[in-house]
């Protein structure tokens, strides 16, 4: 149980060290068994301490969601539909600023990205802030997909993995791509 907080707590500081979030949004899950530790609703990325951290059930609910990101239902849906370990949720910022231009996917145009990322699927929802409608679109895209990464559009990124430290690669990577492609594309950068 500690070195799952300790890998959430680093997690977050790198996340905000890269803008991959902004002040108080994104959130982190470890699956543990039966059991999720996530970052609480409204929580500073970049500054987690162990409190910051609650532990609630996959399977069913508990006192501890009020607590727990409001991001929980997607989380949980995922771990219940998948075998995955770890979701990163993040907001970074050339991503979502050129999800407003894909209709479907991004193709990243670095070698790097190809190689990594390869195709990231673009998925619009109508509501895609912690709704059911997000959560149900998410762990069946995981489900039924081999991609580790998805762009919610208008939102931020999820990716699912059993490694927390390869989601939060996979996670800067996309970043690191999205600027690419709006540096050579439109010549200037959000950072």
């Amino acid at each position: 149980m500690e070195k799952i907080i300790k890998e959430i707590i680093f997690t977050g500081k790198v996340l905000y060290a890269e803008g991959l979030v902004n002040s108080h949004a994104g959130n982190i899950s470890v699956r543990q068994g039966s059991s999720i530790f996530i970052t609480k609703t409204g929580a500073m990325l970049g500054y987690l301490t162990e409190e910051d951290i609650v532990k609630v059930p996959i399977y069913e609910t508990s006192d501890m969601d009020r607590l727990a990101s409001s991001e929980l239902i997607v989380h949980r849906a995922i771990y219940q539909s998948t075998d995955y370990k770890a979701i990163i949720h993040a907001h970074p910022i050339n991503a979502v600023a050129l999800s407003f231009s894909l209709d479907r996917e991004f193709t990243p145009i670095d070698n790097e990205g190809r190689l990594f990322l390869g195709t990231v699927p673009v998925i619009e929802v109508n509501n895609p802030s912690g709704s059911p409608e997000l959560a149900k679109t998410l762990s069946s895209f995981f489900k039924t997909t081999e991609k580790n990464v998805v762009i919610v559009k208008k939102h931020g990124s999820f990716v699912a993995h059993n490694s927390l430290n390869y989601a939060l690669k996979l996670t800067s990577d996309l970043e690191f791509c999205a600027k690419v492609y709006n540096l050579v594309n439109y010549g200037k950068s959000d950072n």
